[in-house]
This record gives C-alpha cells, sequence and structure tokens, in this order.
C-alpha cells in the first residue's frame, strides 16, 4: 500500500531547478498553504499518510531537502541555514507568501531557523518529535549502535528494520518489506551528514525566538522523546500561553503511525 502511494505521489512531483541545484517537491490541493518538513535520511514521504487528507481542504507543499531524496546535493556545506533557504527559494516561486510550517525529527531544526529567522511568514508552526532538544537517552544510542552493526553485517534493509521496529514505531505490524525497502531507498538516497547538526542541539534556542503559536507533538514510545516527555510539554508551555502540546502513545513516525489522530488534529490547530 505504501509503495503504491509512494508511486502515485511521485508521478505528481515536480522539480524545481534554480542555480545552487534541484529540488524536488509535491505541491497539493488549494488554500492556505501548508509547508511540511520531513526528518533525517527521508523525504517528503515522511507525510505520505497526511499530505492526500490535508489537500482535500489546504494547499500542501512538501519537499526533499537539499542532499535527500530526488532533491540534488547542496553545492555549497549542508546546513539549516542552507536548507531553510532553498525551502524558501522553492516557496517564493510559487507565490507562497504566509503558511503553516509543519516539522518532523531533524525537520524541526529547519524549521526551527525559518520560523525564527522569517517570523512573518510563519502562521504556525507544528512540530513532531523534534530532534536537536538535548542530550539523547542512552536507550537510543544503543538501538542506533544495533542498527548499525546490523547494516554492516546483512545488508542496509536490515539496519533499517530495526530503527522502524525500536525508533520510528511501535506497532510491528506496520513494518511490512515494502515499508522497509522505501525508507532504505531514501536513507541510500542521502548525502549530507544531519546527526552532528542535531547533536548540537539548537531546536530550543531556535524555538525560543519563534513568534507564531507552536504545536508540539511528543511520542511516549518515541526513544528520542520517552525520557523528557513531561519537561518537554512544561517547556513548550512556559514559552507562550497560545502554544499546545501533545502526547500520544506511538513511536518516532508519529504522523505515520497515528495518522488520522495527527491529520484530525493539525487540521483543527492551522484552522
Amino acid at each position: 500500500m505504501i509503495a503504491a502511494a509512494f508511486e502515485r505521489l511521485s508521478r505528481q512531483a515536480r522539480q524545481q531547478t534554480a542555480a545552487n541545484g534541484s529540488l524536488s517537491y509535491v505541491d497539493l490541493g488549494k488554500g492556505q498553504p501548508v509547508v511540511f518538513v520531513h526528518g533525517g535520511h527521508g523525504g517528503w514521504y515522511h507525510w505520505i499518510a497526511n499530505l492526500e487528507a490535508l489537500a482535500q481542504g489546504r494547499r500542501v507543499i512538501a519537499s526533499d531537502l537539499p542532499g535527500f531524496g530526488a532533491s540534488s546535493a547542496p553545492a555549497e556545506t549542508f546546513s539549516l541555514e542552507v536548507a531553510g533557504q532553498r525551502v524558501f527559494d522553492l516557496l517564493d516561486e510559487l507565490d507562497v507568501g504566509q503558511f503553516d510550517l509543519v516539522a518532523f525529527s531533524f525537520g524541526s531544526c529547519v524549521a526551527g531557523y525559518m520560523a525564527a529567522s522569517r517570523p512573518e511568514r510563519i502562521r504556525t508552526l507544528t512540530l513532531v518529535n523534534p530532534a536537536g532538544m538535548g542530550p539523547v537517552s542512552a536507550s537510543l544510542s544503543q538501538i542506533q549502535k544495533e542498527a548499525a552493526e546490523v547494516a554492516r553485517s546483512v545488508g542496509m534493509a536490515g539496519g533499517v528494520e530495526v530503527s522502524l521496529k525500536k525508533i520510528m514505531l511501535s506497532d510491528p505490524s506496520l513494518v511490512t518489506p515494502e515499508l522497509t525497502a522505501l525508507a532504505a531507498r531514501h536513507v541510500r538516497a542521502t548525502r549530507v551528514l544531519t546527526r552532528p547538526i542535531a547533536r548540537s542541539n539548537p531546536t530550543r534556542a531556535l524555538i525560543e525566538r519563534v513568534q507564531a503559536p507552536v504545536w508540539l507533538v511528543l511520542g511516549s514510545k518515541d526513544p528520542h522523546q520517552a525520557h523528557e516527555v513531561a519537561a518537554r510539554e512544561g517547556w513548550i508551555h512556559s514559552l507562550s500561553a497560545r502554544n499546545r502540546a501533545s502526547v500520544q502513545a506511538a513511536a518516532h513516525w508519529l504522523q505515520y503511525e497515528r495518522a488520522e489522530w495527527f491529520n484530525r488534529h493539525l487540521s483543527e490547530f492551522i484552522s
């Protein structure tokens, strides 16, 4: 099913070409724009369970960041500024002014930069299991080490399957061969390093500068978040009375695992 959805959306994907490279993106629906930023080792497919549903009432735009998926690698050293500015360049070409911004995992670092540097463009900011929030848990580090060892011993797909089952999704029935193949394809296509940026923990400082209302969505089964769920909820509320926080019994890829819930509540928040 996910392979069919990916192929269907891929047929609608476009390529924006500029002097600093090309960007692959999908642009669906009509109405107030919602812009989606994917996570590390990913692409717009991280929103595959969300884009078509939300495009029923809004214009949705999601790209592969520079160095990911079908987008070209950046000519300069990859950074939050490089990634964020390329998204702004795309939106300028698409005549998008103000928009709702939705980000996942490492994409939250990019979105934080975008919202802090161009506050006049951002209506709302949604962060799903953001990276770059502080020291990671020992359990996450151990799983990442295990996945790397499996990848070395049995191949990339084996390591990706470990990550899907122990980090990305808490429901093992969702980890199908076609999903593993799609995720492994995007890991292979990633030509930039994101973990050093995330491990510098830029997200909190960036979000503290954001003027728009923020919705922080956390998975209680996500090893990125589980060790600090209550503290992160309190932190986002402390920044502004307009901010919201939600915790769901899901792992890291919450918007896929809890797609119906996420789509409904995101529509409510950005309305």
